[in-house]
């Protein structure tokens, strides 16, 4: 076990804060967690009076309406207000305002901390440790069927995290389910190692494609929908792993609010370092949403973009396969839907109910060497962020609305630990298109070089 503190928006905390309508706040930060911040207190009935930010020392602008100003303007005239610290580095954020003059009772951390022990096998770990100590699963029958389809698409995964992953599963204390693991032409040892674990485990069917296809490649798209015969399921990536009571906790869940998807709390942690660690939201209980409030959620990252980390009901799931199959060529569903921001976009906003779970039931890795962390699908995500946001216009959701999603995406995307690239450096064939060049023409997209696109 390794153990690791994370840090997450604690909502239930800004949701009692937005009930006191006397005291002033201010947000210092104007990114992502800001904006949240900023748009949830808002939604809660109560509206922040400025950002303080760095930004502000060199040019005067605005964040959803509000003035940015600097820590220095903010100084000059002593104000009887509180600061709201956004990013969730929060300890040298408020050591920077506490070494500045700001009043120690002036600041405000919204976040919840969480120490979690990680499980990290070593790297020369074994599969045989596992098979030889179980009995031979042999498959579920009559009333036992499999009501849950759980797959994992993997590609060259580290040997330790594969065995994590695989074995997560199989550990479920809800064992109607079936493993579909569809190996898209790894050329490491994944093979071998899947197929010892489907030699004690009927549980587990197997794929294997004999070369490297994207997510969005037809044949893949086809196996996968076919491989999907229950009423539920869920995703896992091959070196993400799931807690034990994961699918027992969110199938009772979606029983009990018959929701279309149910999702838990995602905790991300950094693999040997390699980001800081944070999780997703605190919400302080489960919540089941629906009509606005599910699509408030969404814009506001709550109900997260990644499609794991959730149990969907197996409809939905299929309904999304069939509209990227609608796209008749290759370049179309690979531009439009790489990137599972379009996934989530589409199911959150073509479902009647989400339930949000608040248990940390999902445990995701950031690594090196990743596909979230590789440069070569840089220009295939931009194109899958401009079909989502579209979608969203087509949903009739307001550009107003949707302004934070839209920011966090971007930021998202040119702030990732990569090589430094600017969106000149993207295939031309994404940028030419029609419907990303308009995108860059929107004011949002200033900061991150749109305009010299055009």
């Amino acid at each position: 076990m390794s153990n690791v503190t994370a840090y997450g928006k604690d909502f239930l905390f800004l949701r009692n804060l937005a009930q006191d309508k006397i005291t002033k706040l201010c947000i210092y930060g104007c990114g992502v967690n800001g904006e949240v911040i900023c748009k949830f207190l808002e939604d809660c009935g109560k509206d922040i009076e400025f950002f303080i930010d760095k930004q502000a020392e060199s040019r005067e602008f605005t964040v959803l309406g509000k003035r940015v100003v600097s820590l220095a303007a903010f100084l000059e005239k002593p104000q009887n207000i509180l600061i709201i610290v956004s990013p969730d580095n929060q300890e040298s954020v408020v050591g920077f305002l506490l070494e500045n003059g700001v009043d120690k009772n002036q600041i405000i951390c919204p976040f919840k901390k969480v120490d979690k022990d990680i499980k990290v096998l070593s790297e020369d770990y074994d599969p045989r440790n596992y098979c030889n100590k179980i009995d031979r699963y042999n498959e579920l029958s009559g009333s036992d069927t499999p009501e849950v389809t759980v797959f994992t698409i993997l590609y060259n995964t580290p040997e330790w995290m594969l065995c994590r992953t695989i074995e997560s599963i199989l550990n479920q204390s809800y064992e109607r389910f079936k493993y579909l693991i569809i190996d898209n032409g790894s050329t490491d040892a994944s093979e071998n190692i899947i197929r010892q674990y489907a030699s004690v485990d009927n549980r587990i069917q197997y794929i294997r494609l004999k070369q490297n296809v994207p997510w969005t490649n037809k044949e893949l798209l086809l196996k996968l929908k076919e491989g999907i015969d229950t009423g539920y399921v869920a995703m896992l990536d091959s070196d993400d792993y799931y807690e034990q009571h994961f699918l027992q906790k969110a199938v009772s869940i979606l029983k009990r609010d018959d929701s279309d998807i149910v999702q838990v709390n995602t905790l991300t942690y950094a693999h040997n370092g390699f980001r800081y660690s944070y999780f997703a939201h605190y919400l302080g209980e489960d919540l089941c949403i629906q009509g606005s409030e599910k699509e408030r959620y969404l814009m506001l990252r709550i109900l997260n973009v990644p499609v794991w980390g959730k149990l969907y009901k197996s409809e939905l799931f299929k309904n999304l396969i069939d509209m990227m199959l609608s796209y008749e060529t290759e370049y179309e569903r690979d531009r439009n839907f790489c990137l599972d921001i379009s996934w989530i976009t589409y199911m959150a906003l073509a479902c009647s109910r989400v339930s949000l779970c608040d248990e940390i039931l999902h445990i995701r890795t950031w690594r090196p060497g990743s596909s979230e962390h590789s440069d070569d699908h840089g220009s295939k995500w931009l194109s899958s962020m401009v079909w989502s946001f579209g979608h969203l216009s087509e949903c009739n959701v307001k550009y107003e609305d949707s302004i934070v999603y839209e920011e966090a995406t971007l930021m998202w995307l040119f702030s990732l630990p990569r090589d430094k690239y600017s969106l000149s450096a993207f295939r031309s064939i994404d940028l030419d298109n029609r419907a990303v060049k308009e995108f860059l023409k929107r004011p949002v997209c200033d900061r991150y070089g749109g305009n010299e696109n055009e």
